[in-house]
């Protein structure tokens, strides 16, 4: 006499857990690409360090520069006995804390605060989240290229991905959605 093998409704179970499994593959993913802006890089077979910005080098015309710091309305230029402004005056917009901030984060680190994942319409057979920012200047950023500086000259930017295709990532999708599952089958035969 044979056992009879019987095996779960594996599509039942699916339709059952696949939005949780979307919300919670978003919510690693939102985790896995916030963590990219304390790494400074972004994370894909190893780390790939982002190219450092200008504001952290002292011989960069750039070092230390913060939008809207220091005007000249609270630091007037100062003038010497024949008239000529002094050589050594107060830099503008310059702030000893842009000097050592991480990258991408500015003073708010609102770029990586604004990391979101949205669960996309889904089909009968399927259900996709995608990540997003609802920051203008997100995508230029994370892909690079051509800006213009305070509206004059355009400078090409350099790419310094932070959502993205990332190995590391797959890996903990793959332990989440085989956990989900695996605790599914385990409510299905107690």
């Amino acid at each position: 006499m044979a056992n009879k093998l019987i095996f779960p409704d594996f599509r039942r179970i699916f339709e059952r857990e696949k939005k949780d499994i979307a919300r919670a593959v978003g919510t690693e993913a939102v985790r896995h690409f916030k963590e990219n802006f304390q790494r400074e890089g972004f994370m894909d077979g190893g780390l790939h360090r982002w190219k450092d910005v200008q504001r952290r080098n002292p011989s960069s015309p750039w070092y230390g520069f913060e939008y809207k710091g220091e005007t000249r309305k609270t630091n007037p230029v100062k003038y010497g006995k024949k008239g000529k402004k002094l050589k050594n005056q107060k830099k503008l917009n310059f702030s000893k804390a842009a000097t050592t901030r991480r990258i991408l984060t500015g003073a708010s680190g609102e770029l990586g605060r604004s990391l979101r994942y949205v669960m996309n319409p889904s089909s009968n057979a399927h259900v996709s989240v995608s990540i997003t920012s609802d920051k203008p200047y997100a995508v230029l950023q994370n892909e690079g290229g051509p800006m213009r500086v305070f509206g004059k000259h355009t400078v090409q930017l350099p790419a310094r991905p932070f959502v993205g295709n990332s190995r590391e990532l797959n890996e903990k999708i793959d332990r989440i959605v085989l956990s989900h599952l695996y605790s599914a089958l385990q409510k299905n035969n107690p």
